[in-house]
Order: C-alpha cells, then sequence, then structure tokens
C-alpha cells in the first residue's frame, strides 16, 4: 500500500489547510503521514483524523537537520510520496531525496507569493527532483513560469470541494437583502474597497435594503469598524467573526463578494457556486477562471468604486438574472470544481488511480 506524507510547516486555518484535510480524509489515515513544524489552529482537525502526526521543526528551506528528520520519518513508516503545499517544506523535502529518501516528492502551488531573484536560479534545477508539481489555476501556472519552473513539471488541478446537502429549513427571510463577504480581515481581500462601493450604494440608491455580513477576523477589524462608521455603514454591516457552520452562513446569502486585491483560486468562490448562490468578484488572479462575466458572475476590476456599486444593484433588484447566474455557477461547478474531479486528478499524480484510496 502507497503511503502518502503531507508537510505543513504551519496549520493554519486557510484553504490550503483545507485542501490537505480533504485529501486526508479521502485516503484514510492508513494511508496518509502528517508533518508540521508549528503548532495552528487547525493542527487539532489533523490530529482528530487519526493519523501519524510528527512536529519537525523547519528554519527555511534549506534546513538540512529537518531534511533528515523528515527522511528517518519516511523510513519508519514507508512512505512513498511526499506531498509539500509551501515553497520551505518542498525545498526540505527534496533535501531529503538527496539525503537518501527514497520518495517521490509532489508540490502543490496554492498562492501566488513574491520569491527572491536567487530562487528563480535555484528553481530551474530543484524543481527537476520534483515528481509533478500541482497548480491550482492556469495563472498560477503563469506565475510559476515567471518564478522558473520547468514547465515540463507543471499539472493545472482545480481546487474542488464535495457539492453541499442544502438544508433549506436554515433559510431565514428578510425584507433586507443579504450580502456576504468571507474572507481573512487583512488588506489583501479588500473590504475597505467593498465598503467605499456601499456607501455610493447607499447614497445613490436609499431605497434599496441590504446587509453586509462579514464572516472572518483578522488585523484590520476595528479600522474597519472605524471606516463604516465614517461611511455611515455601521447599521448596515454586521461583523460576524470566526463562523464554523459556513453552511447557515451561504444558505442566507443572496449575494456573495469577492473585493479582493489578488487571489490564487479561493475556495469561497466555489464554496458560493456550490451553493447556487450569485457572485460578484474582482478580475484578479484565477477569480476569472471561475467566474465568468456575465455567465456564472459578474467579474469587476478592482479599486471600480462605480461598477462595483451598481453590480451588486444589479444582482439584487435583478431577480431573473441573480437567479441565472447562480444556475449557470452551479453547473460550471458540477463540471469543473467537485472534489471527486480533484481527487481522481491528484491520485493520477500519486499514480493510485487504479487502486482502492479507501
Amino acid at each position: 500500500m502507497k503511503k502518502i506524507m503531507y508537510i505543513l510547516n504551519y496549520p493554519g486555518d486557510g484553504g490550503t489547510e483545507k485542501y490537505v484535510l480533504n485529501l486526508i480524509s479521502a485516503l484514510g489515515k492508513d494511508r496518509c503521514v502528517f508533518v508540521y513544524s508549528e503548532n495552528g489552529p487547525f493542527l487539532d482537525k489533523f490530529k482528530e483524523l487519526g493519523l501519524p502526526s510528527y512536529q519537525v521543526t523547519m528554519n527555511g528551506p534549506f534546513d538540512l537537520k529537518a531534511a533528515m528528520e523528515i527522511k528517518k520519518i519516511c523510513q519508519q513508516e514507508g512512505v512513498h510520496y511526499i506531498h509539500a503545499q509551501f515553497l520551505r517544506e518542498n525545498y526540505i523535502a527534496l533535501l531529503a531525496t538527496l539525503l537518501g529518501a527514497k520518495v517521490k516528492v509532489v508540490w502543490t502551488y496554492h498562492v501566488n507569493v513574491p520569491m527572491p531573484a536567487l530562487f528563480k536560479v535555484l528553481n530551474r534545477s530543484m524543481i527537476r527532483l520534483n515528481h509533478r508539481v500541482i497548480s491550482v489555476a492556469n495563472f498560477i501556472k503563469t506565475e510559476l513560469l515567471q518564478k522558473g519552473i520547468p514547465e515540463d513539471k507543471i499539472t493545472v488541478i482545480y481546487n474542488g470541494i464535495s457539492e453541499p446537502k442544502v438544508d433549506h429549513s436554515k433559510r431565514v427571510y428578510s425584507n433586507e437583502k443579504m450580502i456576504s463577504v468571507v474572507g481573512r480581515l487583512s488588506e489583501e481581500k479588500g473590504h475597505k474597497f467593498l465598503f467605499q462601493s456601499l456607501a455610493k450604494l447607499k447614497n445613490n440608491h436609499p431605497h434599496l435594503k441590504w446587509r453586509l455580513n462579514i464572516v472572518g477576523d483578522g488585523p484590520l477589524k476595528e479600522e474597519l469598524k472605524l471606516l463604516a462608521a465614517k461611511l455611515n455603514l455601521l447599521s448596515n454591516i454586521n461583523f460576524q467573526g470566526f463562523v464554523n457552520n459556513m453552511d447557515t452562513v451561504y444558505i442566507n446569502s443572496d449575494l456573495i463578494v469577492l473585493p479582493s486585491e489578488n487571489e490564487a483560486f479561493p475556495f469561497v468562490a466555489i464554496e458560493a457556486l456550490a451553493y447556487e448562490k450569485p457572485v460578484i468578484s474582482t478580475n484578479v488572479g484565477g477569480l476569472p477562471e471561475i467566474i465568468r462575466h456575465n455567465e456564472t458572475g459578474l467579474l469587476v476590476p478592482y479599486g471600480d468604486e462605480n461598477t462595483m456599486a451598481d453590480s451588486i444593484l444589479r444582482v439584487l433588484e435583478d431577480e431573473e438574472f441573480a437567479k441565472k447566474i447562480a444556475n449557470s455557477g452551479k453547473d460550471f461547478f458540477l463540471k469543473n470544481l467537485t472534489f471527486d474531479k480533484m481527487l481522481n486528478q491528484t491520485l493520477a499524480i500519486y499514480n493510485l488511480e487504479n487502486e482502492d484510496n479507501k
């Protein structure tokens, strides 16, 4: 039986961690090993799966001590593949193979982050040692090529989720339209841009009844509250914080907005389509690969407050159009963004497609 080791430096609470948790859950605890460096908010979720877990301190991408520990764990657990999620873990896993670990290394590139020029040179040789590099979007593939990753190593596999079972009894009806924005309260997620757009919407269309549901927490929370007060939006906004049951959030939303300044291939957009909700997003990163303008949602240039306000007005007032893009979005999800499709493509990378993966 082939075993896969999943490495995460920090098991946070984002999309990458969901990706790894979903893969481990599908493959089963007997086929997986988990290695982490620092404690994080999702660590308990990994340990609850009951798989072998090891803490290995990883001090940078060239930590030979960590690589040696990874090699020993591979030998002890009978690991065949290491699946890394970030550059640091990938380089350490590759070093482990140079130290004698008999494994193949897969790296999924989730988020487009700047790399020093040195790594562009190093990538041309180091990544040759990878079995495959999984890119979560075509946009990300383009970025990888610019970072010196050899094209013949890259496979594009879209993120996917299981189709949700929607319990419509959880729907709470109101005379106010519910707009939801889901994500960490940090600069790149575009909350300030959304607030400015909503202020225009409120000033130009005071008759429209709506509320903004902000799901998530982060360093900008207090600053956003001050901005909301300044823009006379506090009465329209609910700062909900971190939510465990996202099912209720999606069911009770009339519109999902992703106002991000930059994104890769976010799970929020996929989830919105899966719940058959109309979506408005900025046209950045991999979002246009999920949100097709006037088909599966609406795209808005980041920072264009007038277009964002007009787009929100259109979706909230034109129920027929909102239903049309929501239906098209669900169809697109079922064809392209299911977990089963992602899993089967990933199993092929592990050469497990013909094996029982339970």
